[in-house]
């Protein structure tokens, strides 16, 4: 992934209404409480890494996301695996866990961690 991340989550309200750590790697990050099928590819346009609850990021989509290099999946939100597979997208459901926002941040951190490895 870049030196810098560019994260998007598409629909924070359907998270966790707790405060988010912040990610100890350098990054933009923007959130939405709720993101319509519209709004989908304008909010991940230049995004490297997305995180969904529920918005669906089909085929059509991912295709128009040049940038993109991760999917962290935080719900029932589903997700075009072969499209993803193809492009070399990296999609990750979070893990159950007492603590969501320090388990999604922590999950965001590992990966970035593993692709600045393989770099």
């Amino acid at each position: 992934m870049s030196s810098k991340e560019r994260v998007a989550f598409l629909d924070r309200a359907a998270f966790t209404p707790d405060d988010l750590p912040i990610p100890a790697f350098e990054h933009n990050w923007s959130e939405y409480p709720f993101t319509d099928a519209a709004d989908r590819v304008p909010r991940l346009f230049w995004s490297t890494i997305a995180i969904t609850h529920a918005c669906p990021l089909d085929a059509d989509t991912l295709g128009q996301l040049h940038k993109l290099k991760c999917v962290v999946v935080t719900g029932p939100a589903v997700i075009d695996g072969p499209a993803c597979e193809t492009r070399g997208i990296v999609v990750r459901n979070l893990p159950a866990s007492d603590l969501p926002g320090q388990a999604l941040i922590g999950l965001l951190e590992t990966l970035v961690d593993e692709a600045h490895l393989d770099a």
